[in-house]
């Protein structure tokens, strides 16, 4: 089945990201008879914007099949045609919408805009999801509006369908978010006392292997350890509005950063990094949203140096892979702000 023509298009800036501070462990790759941790001054950069067509539509596509022999076997919700009554749709089957991040900070700003440009109510719209959609993002949905309806196969009724590039870092998403009220609502949310100073940490993949030690500097300046899916879905964005420091280990755990208010006590987000995973998404995003940005970089090691040095492909199969963190490096970062 050819791709319909999408009529209409959001055009998206780029973003100036600004110069920032990434402060790396402890070694001999400064001086080889005088340990010490780098001070890398990140340079700026323009994140890039660009075009989002989009436009109604009357049947959607399921998602591809999983490569490999997956892809042959047959799948009864995989055929099964959903036909939306009484609202309309959007099919954000694409871009891992499963993983918490990649739904509140791509899927989620980008209903309220194609809502808005379509002077539609977001309350009207039902969000397509794949089947198998963790219960958390469906509560998220929930809490920001949205109804949601999971499924594999085809999808026919009033939908509205979107091509979405992966260079475009969407830049005007906060903005959006600001237009849909979203950032106001989330600071009159009520609930139990969080804690001001925050350790935002992972249990599985992307953990800290030396936590103990980094939570014996963090706990005597104040710090409390926080599992986020340890929090209800309202919690984990108030904890956003509420905490005046953050630090926390790169992950879908700091996708609610992007609905902080302008108001919010937040002044400094530590970002802890392992070497396996460099990236400056949340460095974008609290530029975006006004509070003040510090990398820290996991200890290297071994296999890591000569795929860093390949610059012929990726280099990301060690992205989940668990690290240390050296404390005085932490504490550096601690001192920038």
């Amino acid at each position: 089945m050819s791709e319909p023509v999408l009529s209409n298009v959001i055009t998206v800036g780029s973003f100036p990201l600004e110069p920032s501070w990434l402060i790396t462990a402890k070694s001999y790759l400064i001086d080889r008879a005088v340990p010490d941790c780098e001070v890398v001054a990140l340079p700026g950069r323009l994140a890039p914007g660009g075009d989002i067509p989009f436009g109604f539509v009357e049947r959607t596509a399921p998602p591809p099949r999983p490569d490999g022999w997956l892809r042959l076997l047959k799948s009864p919700l995989r055929d099964r045609t959903t036909v939306l009554r009484g609202s309309f749709g959007m099919d954000c089957r694409v871009s891992s919408p499963e993983n918490w991040s990649h739904f509140l900070n791509i899927h989620t700003p980008l209903a309220f805009e194609l809502a808005r440009r379509l002077d539609r109510s977001p309350k009207e719209m039902t969000l397509i999801l794949p089947a198998g959609t963790p219960s958390f993002i469906l509560q998220g949905a929930a809490h920001l509006g949205f109804l949601t309806h999971c499924t594999d196969g085809p999808v026919e009724g009033s939908l509205v369908d979107f091509r979405l590039s992966l260079n475009i870092t969407i830049p005007d998403r906060r903005t959006w978010l600001e237009k849909a009220g979203v950032i106001d609502r989330m600071t009159k949310l009520d609930g139990p006392a969080l804690p001001r100073q925050v350790f935002l940490v992972r249990r599985k993949q992307r953990a800290i292997s030396n936590q103990a030690e980094i939570e014996a500097l963090l706990q005597p300046l104040g710090y409390d350890t926080v599992y986020p899916e340890d929090l209800s879905v309202a919690d984990q964005f108030r904890l956003f509005n509420t905490a005046e420091r953050i630090v926390a280990i790169h992950g879908a755990g700091l996708a609610p950063l992007l609905y902080r208010h302008p108001n919010s006590p937040l002044r400094h987000l530590v970002e802890i990094l392992p070497c396996g995973h460099m990236t400056d998404f949340f460095r974008l995003m609290a530029q975006q949203v006004g509070v003040p940005w510090t990398g820290v970089r996991g200890r290297l090691k071994p296999e890591y140096i000569v795929p860093a040095y390949q610059m012929q492909k990726l280099f990301n199969q060690y992205s989940l892979d668990n690290f240390e963190v050296d404390p005085e490096s932490l504490e550096r970062a601690l001192a920038m702000v």
